[in-house]
């Protein structure tokens, strides 16, 4: 196996474990880190890949990506002072 195909399939497995982290999470933080892992696993792709300016790209997704989970983050914070629970399914159910 060659180091490409070992970064493809460790992208893969992210990949993967951030994709089942986000549909079968519960709480709003486990979706995020399923959310963060699947796009770690773009950038991992990326690096792998030797694309023409990747490295490039995957400075400014990694700053995107920061100011993402920083507002996610907070978005949860106050969904959670606010409703006193971080549950999608409980948050689901309430109403305007």
């Amino acid at each position: 196996m060659t180091p490409d195909s070992i970064a493809f399939a460790i992208a893969l497995g992210l990949l993967a474990i951030g994709l089942v982290g986000t549909m079968v999470g519960r709480n709003v933080v486990k979706t995020i880190i399923g959310v963060e892992l699947m796009s770690k696993a773009v950038l991992l792709n990326f690096i792998a890949g030797g694309y023409a300016g990747g490295q490039a790209i995957v400075v400014l997704l990694i700053l995107v990506d920061a100011i993402v989970v920083a507002v996610m983050l907070g978005m949860s914070v106050a969904t959670y002072r606010h409703y006193g629970t971080l549950d999608i399914e409980q948050l689901g159910r309430l109403t305007w």
